[in-house]
């Protein structure tokens, strides 16, 4: 702790400090959270000179996200406005120099969406591209794999800000669009390795493009009615890595797990399966082979040009 508080900034200590500080508590942050959620409420005071203050106590996810995203949509007006986004531009639309603050826009939105449940002069609004309305808060969360496993109530952390209770932590992730798996040094707890278990988009288009369809040998059923498969399981260590996915379809992909069938990738989309009878068949991503129409051989020193995957 000593060598910690001479090496950081107190508020980077305040994260440290916190989660310290919840393994002496006598009772969870779970059980304390359940009480102290209790008393979520919204309350209104009246300042001086026609203003009023609208105070909310809300769970520390929900409140981070809330200012979050009107943090995103009060940064994407200003830069509209501004001739500096592309979203709903017009070739006679002329910039304009918006003089709030992202204060006051985001103090703004927050009243229009409360009242009318969409941001006010959003020139996006029904963009085929979206609009301010389409933006999403994001809401980091990082979570010990035992709490989501059940078997700890060891908090969440948010963003080394808040600590966040087992149950919502659970929540979120059952809810989240993709979750990163983070390795760590047992001891020290330093970053050394991050992997997430769905794929990208573009690692989507380049397995479609290297498979082309089901990578059990002989089968052809398109990528498109295909899964996505981790040859190592997620669950076993498996990397989300195009040298450990391949597409198969639902009935071979259910073989593998259900059987005796096993697979292995070789490199470059090689995968190579055994039998339950120990046979061995190698099933090779078929590429993409083609040549030009028309070649003027004359400007090349070769016979003729290489298919390409050669």
């Amino acid at each position: 702790m000593a060598a910690v508080t001479e090496a950081e900034t107190p508020g980077r200590l305040r994260g440290f400090a916190a989660a310290l500080a919840e393994k002496a508590q006598p009772r969870t942050l779970e059980e304390r959270f359940d009480d102290v959620n209790a008393t979520r409420t919204v309350r209104l005071f009246d300042l001086a000179d026609g203003m009023s203050s609208i105070s909310a106590v809300l769970p520390s996810v929900q409140a981070h996200g809330i200012f979050n995203r009107l943090t995103q949509q009060a940064r994407a007006l200003k830069d509209f406005r501004a001739g500096r986004s592309d979203y709903g531009t017009k070739e006679h639309d002329q910039p304009v120099d918006d003089p709030r603050t992202t204060d006051q826009i985001r103090a703004d939105m927050f009243s229009d969406m409360l009242l009318t449940s969409v941001p006010s002069l959003d020139p996006l609004a029904g963009d085929d591209c979206g609009g301010l309305g389409a933006i999403k808060a994001i809401v980091q969360v990082t979570v010990p794999a035992t709490t989501l496993a059940g078997t700890s109530s060891t908090p969440a952390d948010l963003s080394g800000l808040s600590l966040v209770d087992p149950e919502t932590a659970r929540r979120l992730a059952g809810t989240a669009p993709g979750w990163d798996r983070v390795f760590t040094r047992p001891v020290t707890g330093t970053v050394v390795a991050v992997d997430r278990y769905r794929p990208s988009d573009q690692l989507k288009r380049q397995l479609r493009a290297r498979d082309q369809h089901c990578r059990f040998v002989g089968c052809r059923m398109p990528t498109h009615r295909c899964d996505i498969d981790h040859t190592v399981d997620a669950a076993l260590g498996g990397p989300t890595h195009q040298h450990n996915l391949a597409h198969l379809c639902r009935r071979h992909h259910s073989l593998k797990h259900v059987s005796k069938w096993s697979v292995k990738q070789r490199g470059d989309g090689v995968l190579e399966w055994t039998s339950p009878t120990g046979r061995r068949y190698t099933d090779k991503p078929p590429g993409v082979a083609f040549e030009p129409d028309s070649i003027d051989y004359s400007t090349h020193s070769t016979s003729r040009l290489p298919y390409c995957g050669e």
